[in-house]
């Protein structure tokens, strides 16, 4: 039972990652439209430059955390739309597919530039040696960490697009552009933001 027990939660942390990575792709189509293929390739240098900021350039977590979520990956978001995905939009969809693919060749010969394949990186776990026993089960504040994650993000994208007039632009923006601007939206603002 105790194996069993552990192999759930192990389960549950990893399919916590995997819904904040998901949600980040169903965030992306629903704001523009188009299937960012490169989406993970975005999470990827994001991560390798929390890295640089935590371990190389000793940031303590918290001050890593925010410049990278909320300062240099709005601003990487921003870029990218501003020039590529707003040219694409009304493009065929193998157009938009291909240039999402160039994009996520181009990130990956960044990382492959400046982080090299061939030396380890570890990343320190929030709140490491803290645990929570569950059963006969040590459970880290890391997982529980990201287990919240996982639901208060699903929870404030529900929010954030059902229940907010920006939200409702965004997915709006992509459905019809020149009714969303009738109502009184900036499209491409209402774009940049997504």
């Amino acid at each position: 039972m105790t194996q069993f027990l552990a192999f759930t939660i192990t389960g549950i942390v990893t399919g916590a990652v995997y819904a904040v990575a998901a949600s980040g792709l169903v965030v992306t189509y629903t704001t523009s439209g188009i299937f960012n293929f490169a989406h993970g390739a975005m999470g990827m240098v994001l991560a390798f430059v929390y890295w640089q900021l935590r371990v190389h350039a000793h940031w303590p977590a918290p001050f890593a955390l925010i410049a990278v979520l909320f300062i240099l990956a709005p601003l990487f978001g921003a870029a990218i739309e501003r020039t590529l995905m707003r040219n694409i939009r009304g493009s065929d969809t193998g157009v938009a597919l291909m240039v999402t693919l160039g994009l996520l060749l181009f990130l990956m010969g960044i990382a492959l530039t400046f982080w090299k394949p061939t030396d380890p990186r570890a990343l320190p776990e929030f709140f490491a040696g803290h645990s929570v026993r569950i059963a006969s089960v040590n459970v880290t504040w890391h997982e529980l960490i990201e287990i919240g994650v996982a639901g208060a993000v699903a929870v404030f994208l529900r929010l954030l697009f059902y229940r907010t007039r920006a939200g409702v632009a965004m997915r709006a923006v992509v459905d019809d552009r020149d009714l969303t601007a009738l109502n009184g939206a900036n499209r491409s603002r209402v774009s940049a933001l997504s």
